[in-house]
């Protein structure tokens, strides 16, 4: 019997249940549904009364639990500033002035540094085998300026180049890096051999599309694990 005919066959309470939601009981419960309702879509919480005070403190929450860059709590606390104005008339101008002494005092007692923030998270993605301009396209998405950007590239290319043996001294980062994505994902030489030949053209375009050339991927890809540990230790040293 096909699917069609099988629908067909309902009972009354069946057919109440699909054109109206919910059972006949239900319907005729007054308090339940409300109270399901009540549970799925709670009030909103109106929006806090935004004061000095107030994003001093919710600065240094924020920043015992996550990192983040100078442009990124600037960027949250305008949203909270937005809604004090909106909901309590907040001068727009002395919260700004408020925004920029929390800022100005987190950066002072160090809780803020972009420096660190940005070769911190470069080193990160390198190991997780970004290329090198995804990693700098990434910094500028989040508010670090070009030129501390340019920097932080600079520094994990010397990090790397400490981290190489000797006679890898100079390696470009993004080999490196594309080894430790192959590792990651098991492509290429990480996969067994007799999905090698099969999966070529796959693993080529996965390291692709994490931002390395053409040329980087084929070498990744056509060697053997043993010819990428130098590689992987540039990575596993950072």
């Amino acid at each position: 019997m096909s699917e069609r005919k099988i629908s067909s066959f309902r009972t009354p309470g069946q057919a109440d249940l699909d054109a109206h939601g919910d059972s006949p009981d239900d319907r005729h419960n007054t308090t339940r549904p409300t109270a399901r309702r009540d549970r799925q879509t709670p009030a909103e919480k109106k929006p806090r009364r935004v004061t000095r005070d107030y994003l001093m403190n919710y600065a240094t929450w924020y920043l015992e639990r996550f990192t983040a860059s100078r442009a990124r709590l600037e960027k949250l606390m305008r949203g909270k500033i937005r809604l004090s104005i909106a909901e309590y008339d907040t001068d727009p101008q002395e919260a700004e002035d408020w925004m920029k002494s929390v800022l100005n005092t987190c950066e002072t007692a160090g809780f803020l540094n972009d420096q660190a923030y940005a070769l911190g998270r470069a080193r990160s993605m390198l190991r997780k085998g970004k290329a090198i301009r995804v990693i700098g396209a990434d910094l500028n998405a989040r508010g670090i300026a070009s030129p501390l950007v340019d920097q932080t590239i600079t520094d994990l290319r010397d990090e790397a180049d400490d981290a190489a043996r000797t006679d890898m001294r100079g390696t470009d980062p993004n080999l490196a890096a594309a080894a430790a994505y192959a590792r990651r994902r098991r492509l290429g030489p990480f996969r067994r051999p007799d999905q090698r030949e099969e999966k070529h053209d796959k693993d080529l375009a996965a390291l692709a599309r994490q931002g390395f050339s053409y040329d980087i991927a084929t070498r990744i890809i056509n060697s053997d694990t043993g010819d990428l540990e130098n590689l992987l230790q540039i990575i596993d040293g950072l």
